[in-house]
């Protein structure tokens, strides 16, 4: 349900971390790429020195004394996102958030796409979630019809805005896609306001997955984990991960080798043995 869109605000508490930070936002649409192919050697220097950057500005202890403050907390636990026997599905909106943006058309899309699916009688109440996937931020350039190769370093990190605004004005879930290799990242992610993260597999080793996972878990957040092969598969489930995403390129081949245990989530189009569908926002809702 969304609250008060068409004048819609960001508070004070995240404005004030973000003048630090300083950019804007930007919603665009395009296919649901995988973080192993679109995590580029310039990508990771764009990430390693932004990030840097964000932790000379707050570092990590005193992030984590202003989660106590922020008016948010995870609102939702593993158990939510699995798929009840007789329904269909869950479908999770997916935005693209990337550089400059239009915060009230953010809304105003955000609130269509959930009133869309509501009056089609795809989502149930409490059955739907948005996905905001920032992992774009890093990217120079991903597509054959890219002109500017270069990425605006005063946008970066700034998208985080797109999750606590959207967490102000809807009561759905809110799942954070980013490339996540530091639990600073996760620490970011909580005080803005996300109830559950995708977290890349292929970024990492067994080891630093797992202790990403754990991270997340101390502070109430339940990490999907994308996974775009079998060498990942096992690697995320030797890692503690309890919900995975599987990518549509590898869905057929990867879903006979999960585990009954496993939440999964997939943007491709079979929904069986899935507990959540990804939707991308400028898909038609009401054809699938």
């Amino acid at each position: 349900m969304f609250l008060n869109v068409e004048y819609a605000k960001i508070g004070v508490f995240h404005r004030l971390i973000f003048k630090m930070w300083g950019a804007k936002v930007k919603s665009i649409e395009s296919n649901f790429l995988q973080s192993s192919v679109i995590f580029t050697e310039k990508c990771k220097r764009n990430l390693q020195a932004h990030l840097a950057k964000r932790k000379s500005v707050i570092d990590f202890e005193t992030l984590g004394r202003t989660l106590a403050y922020s008016p948010f907390l995870p609102r939702f636990e593993r158990e939510f996102f699995a798929r009840a026997r007789a329904n269909p599905p869950k479908n999770a909106i997916r935005f693209e958030i990337q550089g400059d943006f239009d915060e009230v058309g953010f809304l105003e899309m955000a609130s269509g796409a959930e009133q869309n699916g509501i009056r089609n009688g795809k989502h149930k109440s409490g059955g739907d979630m948005f996905l905001l996937d920032l992992r774009m931020q890093y990217m120079p350039c991903v597509s054959g019809d890219c002109v500017d190769s270069k990425v605006d370093s005063s946008t970066l990190g700034i998208a985080l805005e797109s999750i606590s605004l959207l967490r102000r004005h809807s009561t759905l879930p809110i799942i954070h896609a980013d490339l996540f290799v530091d639990s600073y990242q996760i620490l970011e992610s909580a005080l803005f306001g996300a109830d559950s993260l995708l977290i890349p597999c292929g970024l990492h080793s067994a080891k630093t997955l797992s202790e990403l996972l754990q991270f997340a878990r101390r502070l109430n957040l339940e990490p999907f984990v994308e996974v775009c092969d079998k060498d990942e598969l096992k690697r995320a489930i030797f890692s503690g991960a309890s919900m995975l995403f599987i990518h549509k390129d590898s869905f057929e081949t990867l879903l006979s080798l999960v585990p009954n245990s496993q939440i999964i989530a997939t943007n491709h189009h079979n929904d069986y043995g899935v507990d959540v569908q990804i939707l991308d926002s400028g898909a038609d809702f009401s054809s699938f």
